[in-house]
């Protein structure tokens, strides 16, 4: 199997490959201090917070592609952490159309790239990948190409517009609006590029999906955008795939804030338009409203019903501020806030990256903390699973195939959610939804040692990879199928890799920065993120072993280039780095947080509602009881019955949780206020009634409806407010 790359003078040279943040840092580093110094909620609970400007954002972007006018085509709108995600999401969705309406074989995409990025992102600059597992996808460089390989047989396409000028693409759109025509769904998009602007302006005519990288945010920091119109919209537009599949609702205050910025500067907004965004700034139900007819409509009735679709004042340490009242954060300890938010310096953030070469320095101290001296920097967990992925690939040609273990969630991406499969996070029936994936990938059962052992000596295994602690259920990963693991590895040949996103940074022992190493496991590739940015920006890592490193610089020099320059970013590196050296000294309450979370567990667990719980460190997790939901609920009754009990504890408690999933943040102040927290919500849950329960059921479907009827009188509104000024004008 041929291992050569591509002659440097080639249309694929490395040179004309983008690093994803080619502007400087100087903006974001001013919106973030002062945001920070005004205590402005930021990264804050994942994927299910929606700041204020999230909501603009979305509606920004419907105006932009609609054209200021709400009777022509509605679009729907989600937010990403970079340019890679966002075409990414496009990958996943075209797959999922085409399985979903029982289509003959694999999805077959064409995609235009001129910058070369999905090249290297998705695999198909791995040597000899393509010739092992065929994903159905063909990317190509260069519009002459792109046209005379375009015919009936593609069922989607893909364009990027970097760096191609109105006349150029003309022909482009002429193709793609016949493809339309024959059923084909086309995408368009702009990753860096803003001189390309007008040209993916010019193109709107002809898309159904349309997405932008960090041209967004003037390129200084990650964040992607992805826009469907409705019709495309609807697959995903259901209690299931609302969650499931999309990859972020904007929780990144920061992102958002710069996104708005830039949507302003592109498309000056009218009074009509003014109004509204001011609406949304200041009004929880307007804002509920336009994420409804704008974003994830489905998911924002999830949030409303739990609860937790607040616009919060501040968020000061481990608590929120919304009006009168303060909330206790239990739950964004899974994300990026392990100490807290706002907890930094603006001093530090204004001078952030300014001196240069931070990221060896902290390439430098995450090798300290691991034993792993390599990193490949990311954007994100999903980002960082994949860039590890990668690297495994090209260390291992002609292997291209990856075990892990059955209920593994890794992400989201085209790659990552290979890993994903079986996640209970995306409840089993989506299982086979987006293949033809770019891996082959078995899956083992955690309790069947000889289908492990089976597996492991088959002669195609490039990775293991696993999570120690399956994070969104809280399972731990048995000793005895680690030790087989670490049994094998040499003779077989394969890399072992480590998810520690919801894991590391002390999450799951205090005593090791990664709970790998506390199970005496010597991996070979690690991804890390969430904690990293003391919930500042959207960052992530690989870290690899200096052999792999060198593995993969012989076998795909290239591939070992992009995957160390593409997401280089050195004011989010020394984010990273002081956050991580204040953790170190403020993990001294962490012992006491870890024992009133198990006593909370522990008497939560006594009410009938609860089969028991499951922990492991400061990761917790209650289990609803057959009696409360059935032996073996539909995921959606499941997640509403969750969602319910955690609309209980905020309103009763006034402590946030990710449904019934606990993770406090775990270093710096706030020991006393996150233990007295616990302490309230294991006595509330103890004493919990199921009629309260259900009660509760009943308002909060009331409260739905309520929004709802909001809804339609906002639609009639702005359409009478469009339909007006187009008679002033």
């Amino acid at each position: 199997m041929p291992t050569e790359v591509a002659p440097e003078d080639s249309r694929w040279a490395r040179p004309n490959v983008p690093a994803a943040f080619h502007g400087n840092h100087d903006r974001v580093r001013a919106v973030l201090a002062e945001r920070v110094a005004a205590k402005s909620p930021n990264m804050v609970l994942a994927s299910t917070y929606v700041p204020p400007d999230g909501a603009v954002a979305a509606y920004l972007l419907h105006r932009m592609f609609s054209g200021g006018d709400s009777i022509g085509t509605a679009w729907h709108s989600v937010f990403v952490n970079s340019g890679v995600e966002a075409v990414g999401t496009v990958l996943k969705y075209l797959r999922n159309r085409h399985n979903r309406g029982a289509g003959d074989g694999a999805c077959r995409i064409l995609v235009l790239d001129p910058t070369g990025t999905a090249r290297y992102a998705f695999g198909h600059a791995v040597p000899g990948l393509q010739a092992l597992v065929a994903d159905g996808m063909v990317i190509v460089g260069a519009i002459e190409e792109f046209l005379r390989r375009l015919d009936a047989g593609w069922e989607s396409c893909v364009v990027i517009a970097d760096g191609l000028a109105p006349d150029a693409v003309a022909p482009v759109r002429a193709a793609l609006a016949a493809a339309r025509e024959r059923g084909a769904v086309v995408a368009w998009g702009l990753l860096g590029d803003e001189a390309a602007l007008d040209t993916l302006r010019g193109s709107l005519a002809a898309a159904d999906l349309v997405f932008f990288g960090e041209v967004a945010v003037g390129n200084e920091m990650p964040c992607g955008t992805v826009s469907f119109t409705r019709e495309m919209f609807a697959l995903w537009n259901n209690t299931m795939d609302s969650i499931a599949h999309v990859s972020t609702f904007g929780g990144n205050g920061l992102a958002m804030h710069m996104v708005t910025e830039t949507l302003m500067r592109w498309r000056p907004t009218n009074r009509h338009e003014r109004a509204a965004i001011e609406r949304m700034r200041c009004n929880r139900f307007a804002r509920s409203a336009r994420l409804r007819m704008h974003s994830n409509t489905w998911q924002t009735r999830a949030i409303d019903l739990a609860a937790i679709n607040l616009t919060f004042d501040q968020a000061d340490g481990v608590n929120y501020r919304l009006g009168g009242r303060t909330y206790t954060d239990l739950a964004s300890g899974t994300g990026p806030a392990f100490r807290g938010h706002n907890v930094q310096s603006t001093d530090a953030i204004l001078t952030a990256g300014t001196i240069g070469d931070e990221t060896p320095r902290l390439e430098a101290k995450l090798a300290e903390l691991t034993g792993l001296p390599i990193m490949l920097p990311a954007v994100s967990g999903q980002s960082a699973v994949d860039n590890a992925i990668l690297a495994a690939l090209c260390c291992r040609p002609g292997r291209a195939t990856v075990i892990t273990c059955r209920g593994n969630y890794s992400g989201k991406g085209p790659m990552s959610l290979a890993l994903s499969r079986t996640s209970s996070f995306f409840r089993d029936r989506d299982e086979h939804a987006f293949s033809p994936y770019p891996v082959d990938v078995i899956e083992v059962d955690i309790d069947d040692a000889e289908g492990l052992r089976r597996a492991l000596r088959r002669d195609d295994i490039a990775l293991v990879w696993l999570e120690v602690v399956q994070g969104y259920d809280c399972v731990e990963i048995p000793q005895s199928v680690l030790e087989e693991i670490e049994h094998r590895r040499a003779a077989a040949g394969f890399l072992v890799g480590v998810d520690e996103i919801f894991t590391g940074f002390w999450r799951c022992d205090i005593d090791n920065f990664l709970t790998c190493a506390g199970r005496g496991m010597r991996p070979d590739l690690v991804a890390l993120s969430k904690a990293l940015s003391d919930a500042l920006v959207p960052i992530g890592a690989a870290l690899i072993s200096a052999e792999v490193f060198d593995q993969m610089s012989r076998a795909a020099p290239d591939m070992a280039y992009w995957l160390r320059t593409h997401y280089r970013n050195d004011m989010a590196a020394a984010l990273a780095r002081a956050a991580i050296e204040a953790a170190e000294h403020d993990r001294r309450g962490a012992a006491d947080i870890e024992a009133a979370m198990d006593a909370m567990l522990r008497r939560a667990a006594r009410s009938p509602l609860f089969e028991g719980y499951r922990r492991v460190g400061l990761l917790g997790r209650l289990v609803l009881s057959p009696r409360a939901i059935g032996a073996r609920p539909r995921p959606s009754v499941q997640n509403y019955a969750e969602a319910v009990v955690a609309r209980l504890i905020v309103k009763r408690c006034g402590a946030i949780t990710l449904q019934m999933r606990i993770a406090p943040s775990t270093a710096g102040d706030g020991a006393d206020e996150l233990i007295a927290a616990m302490a309230e919500v294991g006595e509330f849950l103890e004493r919990l009634p199921r009629w309260t329960v259900d009660r509760t059921t009943l308002n909060s479907l009331l409260g739905m409806a309520g929004r709802e009827i909001a809804v339609a009188l906002l639609r009639v509104r702005e359409r009478y407010g469009d339909r007006k000024d187009r008679t002033l004008d």
